[in-house]
């Protein structure tokens, strides 16, 4: 199952993900993209009140770029998903750099990805003051 993903993500020409480290997944992959999530309106107002980030892509993270367009909580909607898919299907090469940038930060061929991007997340939230309590 895993190698097909692999596959199928590499022969795509664009991608829809919800957040996480599919994104991750997709750099690899070199596979442009757009991360949509939709939250409970609650769960976005909590959340925008006590995260201190302005993305939460992992790829935008680690490569500390922000060409990874995201559309979450009330932006999740099919008019601006589709705006933004086709933004990066006219250039999906704007994001190249930021994928092997973020590739070459996780010492892609190391240890797991998801392991790294959790540390790199993390050393980013202790420089923003996010993580403290």
């Amino acid at each position: 199952a895993a190698a097909r993903k692999r596959a199928a993500f590499g022969t795509a020409a664009l991608a829809l993900a919800a957040s996480g480290t599919v994104s991750l997944e997709l750099a690899a992959a070199q596979t442009p993209m757009v991360i949509a999530y939709k939250l409970h309106w609650l769960s976005w107002m909590i959340m925008r009140r006590m995260v201190r980030l302005d993305t939460v892509t992992l790829v935008n993270l680690v490569s500390e770029t922000r060409t990874v367009p995201e559309c979450l909580g009330p932006d999740c909607t099919p008019d601006l998903i589709a705006a933004r898919l086709a933004e990066v299907r006219t250039h999906p090469q704007a994001q190249a750099e930021a994928m092997r940038l973020t590739m070459e930060r996780l010492g892609q061929g190391g240890e797991p990805p998801g392991l790294r991007a959790a540390r790199a997340v993390l050393n980013r939230l202790d420089q923003t003051g996010a993580s403290s309590a």
